[in-house]
């Protein structure tokens, strides 16, 4: 006989009369949004959910659920989550078999399956990394490149090769686990746990990874329990011989405010940078995403683009499109009608004079700081190198006076100013990575 209710009503019922008040806003608004009931029948209930990360948040609340259930509607009901990526919802339930064989299928939804390698653009500034990403993800001697530390800044691909590494892994070797997160997903998701006391799926979930893909990992910067959980996950995984890789916007050693110990431990392995794509490989990218959308954009147009729009990939691929709609529009796209569409985007002769104002932006950038931390009294590692570096920097390149340093940094005095300077020259002389940092610097101030 048909249920008097729908599985539908009997959902939003028990949510306003029982689980609102036996689950938190934040957890339910989290993952119990995601869930779509879909069954109501021969003492089984049944929801659907995205991905198995929003399942094995939902079943540590199995009981609560199914208490609710019965409240409402005076039957014991059995309580059945099944993972459907596709967004479809099955005709009767799932078992556990079906669930676990779907895992796989879950995992890889969390992955853009158009970064690939092949889409991937391999040019001086990149091919290091590029390299030793393939190598990661053919999953031979997982030891020698574990941890795989990719740094670099925002827009350059970083996040693309992560995902390559992830969607070569999970053809090649379909019976990995391959775990993807980014790192606020990861802070999210801990806060749940904190709030249930529970925290069984979560570990479950990242320790019994294959391979461990994390996205932004200087977000948990600041955070001393998300470090504490990542610092033992990454332990177990570490020693287990399984894969670690993880993206930043700086290096692991600028990353001071992490724990000693994890910040090693992410130095321990192999690490790669990221910088601006050169004159070369803008051009290729270009090529590439005319070949991808079958648009034929003029040489001198191409060549403007490439020439005007120099740090960011995200930015090159934002002008293409840009001009690819008018195209599309049927409009005759002429050199000037291209600059006169990308003047938000690219400003030619705007070249910015080279000024303190500009050496603190480019340094602030660099290490992930802000120019006001350079302007503060603060004294923290993670500010007070960059300071230094920029304070040099206004020095060498400008040839100002201490005493106006001093003054553009927020009012230092010149005896602060002078031993940042000879700190500066003192630490250049045996400090490889301060000395290849002040190269990428100075590069990025042409």
């Amino acid at each position: 006989m048909a249920p008097a209710f729908s599985a539908e009503d009997v959902w939003r019922t028990c949510y306003n009369r029982v689980l609102k008040d036996e689950i938190q806003p934040l957890t339910y608004n989290t993952w119990f949004a995601k869930a779509v009931p879909f069954y109501v029948e021969d003492q089984i209930f049944g929801l659907a959910v995205p991905n198995d990360v929003v399942r094995e948040f939902i079943i540590p609340h199995k009981k609560t659920i199914e208490s609710a259930l019965k409240q409402v509607t005076h039957i014991l009901y059995k309580l059945q989550v099944v993972v459907r990526p596709d967004g479809t919802l099955p005709e009767t339930t799932l078992d556990r078999d079906y669930e676990t064989s779907n895992n796989v299928i879950s995992q890889r939804g969390q992955l853009n399956p158009e970064y690939t390698f092949d889409s991937f653009i391999v040019g001086s500034n990149n091919e290091f990394a590029h390299a030793t990403c393939i190598s990661v993800a053919s999953m031979k001697n997982p030891r020698n490149n574990n941890p795989l530390f990719i740094y670099g800044g925002s827009g350059l691909g970083k996040t693309h090769l992560l995902h390559a590494i992830g969607n070569r892994v999970n053809i090649d070797f379909p019976g990995k686990r391959v775990v993807y997160v980014q790192s606020e997903q990861f802070v999210n998701e801990l806060i749940a746990c904190i709030q249930n006391n529970d925290y069984t799926a979560f570990r479950e979930h990242y320790r019994l990874a294959d391979m461990l893909l994390i996205d932004d990992i200087q977000f948990i910067e600041g955070k001393e329990r998300m470090q504490v959980e990542f610092f033992h996950t990454f332990n177990m995984l570490y020693e287990s011989g399984k894969n670690v890789v993880l993206t930043c916007d700086k290096p692991p050693q600028n990353l001071t405010s992490l724990e000693e110990r994890l910040r090693t431990r992410l130095m321990s392995g192999l690490t790669a940078d990221i910088g601006p794509p050169d004159y070369e490989t803008r051009l290729a990218i270009l090529g590439k995403l005319q070949d991808s959308f079958q648009t034929n954009v003029s040489e001198e147009i191409v060549e403007y683009i490439a020439s005007n729009i120099t740090n960011n990939v995200r930015e090159l691929e934002g002008a293409f499109k840009t001009i690819r709609a008018l195209y599309t529009l049927g409009t005759d796209v002429t050199l000037d009608r291209a600059k006169h569409v990308l003047r938000n985007l690219i400003q030619p002769g705007a070249m910015r004079p080279l000024t303190c104002e500009f050496i603190m932006e480019v340094v602030s950038n660099y290490y992930g700081v802000t120019v006001d931390d350079l302007k503060s009294r603060k004294r923290s590692q993670n500010i007070v190198i960059p300071r230094r570096v920029a304070m040099f920097l206004s020095r060498k390149k400008l040839g100002l006076t201490y005493e106006e340093i001093g003054t553009a940094f927020g009012g230092k005095n010149h005896a602060t100013v002078m031993h940042a300077c000879d700190k500066m020259n003192e630490d250049l002389e045996t400090d490889f990575d301060l000395q290849e940092a002040l190269e990428k610097i100075e590069a990025r101030l042409q």
